[in-house]
Formats: C-alpha cells, structure tokens, sequence
C-alpha cells in the first residue's frame, strides 16, 4: 500500500535518476571547486598575520560588485536556460544559438559600463559598504584589479549555462576545474611571493584571478569553435535577427533578470548592515558566508538540473501529471540533500573555524553564525529548487519574482534593521532576521508547485519562427 503510494507521487524510473545524477555531480562540481576558491582565498588572506581581518572584510566587500553582476548574468543565462531546455526538448539548435546572441547581446553592453563605474569609482563604492577607512583603501585596489575578469566570466558563465541546458556537462567542469586549479596556485604565489615572485598580497589575489579567467574562457572558446558538435553555435545564427524570439526572450528572462538583480542588491544592503558591525563581526560573518555559499551553490546546482529535465520534459510534450511528478520527485530529493549538505557543514564547522588566524571574539561569532546558517539550509533549499527549478523549467518566471522582491524588501531587510539600529541585536541574531523572507517564502511556495500553474509550454513550432526568419 505504501509502495503503491509512493509509486503514484514520485518518479520510479531509474534512468530518471540516472539522469538527474549524470548532470548534478558535474554542476554541483563546479560551484563546489568555486567555492573551494574562495575558501583558499580566504584561507590565505586570513594568514596574513594582524592585517587577516582587514584583508579578508576587504575581499569580501571588493566582490560585491561582481556579485550584483554575476545576479544579472545568473538571471539572464537563467532565463536563455529556461528556453533553450524547452527548445532542447524539441532539438531545435537553431533556436538555442539564436537565444544565446540575444542574451551576449544583452549582457555585454552592461558589463562594459559597470567595469567602467568599478574602475572610476572604487573607493566610493566600497565605502558604501564599509565604513572602515584601512578595509575601503585595501577593497577599492582589489576591486580595479578584479574588474577585468568581469568579461571574461560572463563568456564562460553564458556558453557553460547554454552547454548545460542541453545537457553538455563535461567541458564546462573540466574549464572550471582547470582555472581554479591555476587560480588557487597563482592566488599563493603572489599573496606570499613565492618561488622568488614579489610578495603583492591582496593585489596578488586579485592578479591571480584574473590570469586564471583569462585561461578558464580560452578553453570554452576553443571547445566552442573547434569540437562542439551538439548546437554548432555559429556568429550567423546566434545573431541572427529574430523579433519573435526576442519577445519571448524578454518575456521569460526579464522576469528572471530583474528578480536576480534586486534580490542581489538586496543581499548586498544585507551585507551592508552587517559590514557596519564591529570588524570582528564582520570577518565571522564573511567565514561562515562561505560556508553557507557551499550549501547554497550545491543546492543551485541541484535547481538547475530540475530546471533542465523539466523544461525538456514539457518540450517533450509529456503531459502535466508526469511534469508534476517530476516536480514532488525534486522536492523530496532537495529535502535529502539540504539535510545532508547543511548536517556536515554544522559538524564541520569548529574545524573550519580553527584553519584560520583570527582572534576568539570572532572564531565565537563565526560559530554562531554557523548554527543560525546550518539551520536554515533546508527552508532555502526547498524555496531555492522551487523558484529556480520547478517554476523556471515550467516557463513560469513571474510568480517567484514577484514573492522573492515583496518578502526581501517588505520583510528582511526591514527586520534586519530593525535588529541591528533599534534592538541593537549582534550578528547571529541580526543574521537570522535578515533570513525572515525564507520563513516567510516557504508555505507559499508549496502552495505554488501543488497548484501546477507553473506549468506552461513556451516554445514556438517550427513555422512561427521560420516565418520571422523570412520576414
């Protein structure tokens, strides 16, 4: 009777397992050596000796720019992904080459403006973080070296998102690997100048970085041109007009684009509030933030795969009972694997703590950070394969821009506020109000995906878009 129930709700299939696995292990791959980067970053930063706190507080406010960019990118490749996995399920190419100039063509005049702001106005923008002087001066020189691998990330993140949504998963695991092995080398070289290298520190870091980019973006451009058999992107059909496409492109991306954007920026305003703590509270909280990027991104990269087989599902035309079968399946796996991701990094955490050379006032910040970060892994998780997963891959982009904005600016970020200027709270409990928006999120989330509104196929047949082809 229980196994028939069972059956019934979730996906019993094994090549759907199969597939799920077969995509999530290299996703979640990537984003875990990124993050294992900024963990060395940190790592070698934090032993530098009396200026470890400065040093790292200004990495982490010095990245903030680059955060609201990769929102953007995040939010614009997204919603190519949200097309191209549909138009994946149909195998139509042409389309998803043609999605891919629109979104260069989006992203690039934007990227170049904002390189442009970061490099005129660095000191400015880092003090609207911090209102620590030493932290301002040491972010704003690595923020004008960090600013040209802006570029070179929006190539890699655009191709590696496109790659991914036909199911390509190798080459942008094998890119990835290769530029942060480099990078993690070169990032050690220069901090402490080794093997007869100047010692640069910060700059180092930063210079590091940048070389590793460059390498990085050079092996997807050579895949891309020379070996890439499955989309065979070519200038003339990536930017290749098309109005039809280009309306559905902002239909279904923009929504998407916009809610990255502002709920970057309002994650940026959140790290404002904490960055105007005490410098000791500051440091735990950019420690335990990294910890908390590596449940998050391995939870990104498990949306992502539920975005993919959904939306080639319903490009597929499976009906909707099986669509929505697919949705309960990842449910019930994001329960599991937020479960497990969030009980290691908890067990984990006083072992983590100690690697780095920090005073005790900060290493017992860091430790209740830790505990308040651990524990709402699962209520992010699930919200997180909703919006990114379930709702994007069904076509359905609006409904989790709208919730996530309302609850971030009419929730969080007052509450955050409130708990640092009014009741004077300290950073773990200043943390935890600011994360009110994901109590708030849940329940009507779960609502969303067991009404199958989501569901919504947004593809275009074969003779619309030949039609605008000709015209």
């Amino acid at each position: 009777m229980i196994m028939n129930k069972i059956k019934a709700f979730f996906v019993t299939d094994r090549q759907f397992y199969k597939n799920v696995f077969r995509l999530l292990l290299p996703i979640v791959a990537v984003n875990a050596m990124s993050l294992i980067l900024n963990f060395c970053d940190i790592f070698l930063l934090g032993r530098l000796g009396d200026i470890s706190e400065t040093a790292i507080s200004a990495a982490k406010i010095a990245n903030q720019p680059f955060f609201l960019f990769s929102m953007l990118m995040f939010g614009a490749v997204s919603g190519a992904s949200v097309l191209c996995s549909q138009y994946w399920g149909k195998k139509d190419t042409d389309t998803i080459n043609a999605v891919t100039g629109v979104t260069m063509t989006l992203l690039f005049p934007i990227c170049i403006i904002l390189m442009i702001v970061c490099f005129v106005f660095a000191k400015e923008l880092m003090s609207l973080i911090s209102n620590d002087e030493t932290v301002v001066e040491m972010a704003a020189i690595y923020l004008r070296i960090i600013l040209f691998t802006f570029v070179f990330n929006l190539i890699t993140s655009l191709f590696g998102g496109i790659l991914r949504s036909v199911e390509k998963v190798k080459l942008p695991l094998i890119a990835s690997f290769t530029g942060i092995v480099i990078n993690i080398i070169l990032n050690a070289i220069l901090i402490y100048g080794l093997f007869g290298f100047p010692a640069l520190g910060i700059r180092g870091s930063a210079i590091g970085t940048l070389i590793a980019r460059i390498i990085e973006t050079s092996i997807i451009l050579v895949y891309i041109i020379f070996f890439e058999k499955t989309v065979k992107f070519t200038i003339k059909k990536m930017f290749r007009i098309h109005i039809v496409l280009i309306k559905d492109f902002l239909r279904y991306s923009m929504p998407v684009i916009i809610n990255e954007v502002v709920w970057g920026f309002g994650v940026t305003v959140q790290s404002s509030v904490v960055g105007h703590m005490t410098k000791d509270q500051y440091a735990a909280y950019s420690i335990s933030n990294m910890i908390e990027q590596i449940t998050f991104m391995a939870i990104i990269g498990f949306s992502t795969v539920c975005c993919i087989l959904i939306g080639k599902a319903i490009g597929e035309g499976k009906d909707r009972e099986a669509v929505a079968k697919y949705s309960r399946t990842f449910e019930g796996l994001a329960a599991v694997f937020s479960i497990v991701i969030g009980s290691a990094a908890f067990f984990s955490r006083n072992a983590i703590i100690n690697i780095f050379e920090i005073n005790d006032i900060t290493k017992n910040y860091a430790s209740q950070l830790f505990a308040v970060v651990t524990a709402l892994t699962l209520i992010k998780g699930f919200n997180c394969v909703g919006v990114v997963g379930i709702f994007r891959g069904g076509g359905d982009t609006k409904f989790g821009m709208v919730v996530d904005i309302i609850t971030m600016y009419c929730v969080s970020i007052p509450l955050g506020f409130f708990a640092m200027y009014f009741l004077k709270l300290e950073v773990p409990f200043v943390y935890l109000f600011l994360m009110g928006d994901e109590i708030v999120k849940l329940p009507i989330y779960f609502w969303r995906v067991k009404s199958r509104k989501w569901i919504r196929n947004i593809t275009r047949s074969k003779e619309e878009l030949e039609y605008e082809y000709n015209a």
